[in-house]
């Protein structure tokens, strides 16, 4: 209870969610290009609404499918495997001393049509009074970027993997020509043509 006072105490920003604001918030987010929720920051962590770029984000039609395949409940929004990770990154940056009320991290989820998906979280925290702790949060769906990026590693993976492969058989050819041996060069640079077949097939 006293981190959630020293939180409110930190983060209090003039604006408070209320039955009188909500309607102008969630017209606003209806317009907006990305995915839009807020949620409250309790023990079920409850949506108390999401956009309909949210759904589509979610391979949802309908509010309803939407609520049946998330709970409406943010980590129903999540991988399982990735909700402690997230969350205990969330309450560290809001609870850094030198940071702020916004948060950022990014996390798989499971579409409707069991798809696994990449978005991308920037949450704000406030204080309600009458909804108590919520987060604000926009997400956009970053799975090209985060495939992209994979390839990227990969082929870096497979550029260092080859540069030692090669790197080797030059050392190979180094220690046959310091010995001098005509027929052990011979032999050796058979063996090494072979190497360098084997690699280029890779």
């Amino acid at each position: 209870m006293a981190e959630k006072e020293e939180r409110r105490s930190r983060y209090s920003d003039g604006f408070a969610l209320t039955r009188y604001t909500m309607p102008v918030v969630m017209q606003m987010a209806e317009v907006i290009p990305g995915g839009f929720f807020i949620y409250r920051e309790d023990e079920k962590r409850e949506l108390i609404y999401a956009n309909r770029k949210v759904l589509e984000i979610y391979g949802c039609e309908t509010l309803d499918e939407f609520k049946a395949l998330t709970g409406f409940t943010f980590p129903g929004m999540v991988h399982p495997d990735d909700f402690e990770k997230i969350q205990k990154s969330i309450d560290e940056q809001i609870d850094d001393a030198e940071g702020d009320s916004m948060d950022h991290v990014d996390y798989r989820i499971i579409s409707k049509d069991g798809s696994i998906k990449w978005v991308d979280d920037f949450g704000h925290y406030s204080y309600s009074p009458e909804y108590g702790d919520v987060y604000y949060v926009f997400i956009n769906d970053i799975t090209e970027q985060k495939e992209l990026r994979s390839e990227i590693k990969h082929d870096e993976n497979d550029i260092a993997r080859f540069r030692k492969d090669i790197n080797e058989v030059l050392e190979k050819i180094d220690d046959l020509n310091s010995s001098g041996d005509e027929s052990r060069i011979s032999e050796g640079l058979v063996a090494i043509k072979e190497e360098l077949e084997d690699i280029m097939k890779e």
